[in-house]
């Protein structure tokens, strides 16, 4: 949903470039709405890039990928049961 007031902002707004920035993760669904519609998806690993220095844009290559290896998605998947 939110995903989606996003980019109708964008649209309304005539923006170059959304950003939605999460400390958590986006779902695949979600991930690939970003990425079909030019969103720049900043979830907990991006973030932790941006953070250490890396430049924003540079990221975008690596939009809608990157979200930890297995064994940290199965323990975030156990702690939050999704």
């Amino acid at each position: 949903m939110a995903l989606r007031d996003l980019l109708g902002a964008k649209v309304h707004f005539g923006a170059d470039l959304a950003v939605f920035v999460t400390t958590t993760r986006f779902s695949r669904p979600s991930a690939r709405f970003a990425v079909q519609h030019g969103i720049l998806a900043v979830h907990r690993d991006h973030l932790g890039l941006w953070n250490h220095g890396v430049s924003l844009l540079s990221l975008s290559e690596l939009n809608g990928r990157g979200q930890g290896d297995s064994r940290h998605w199965a323990r975030w998947k156990c702690a939050y049961g999704r």
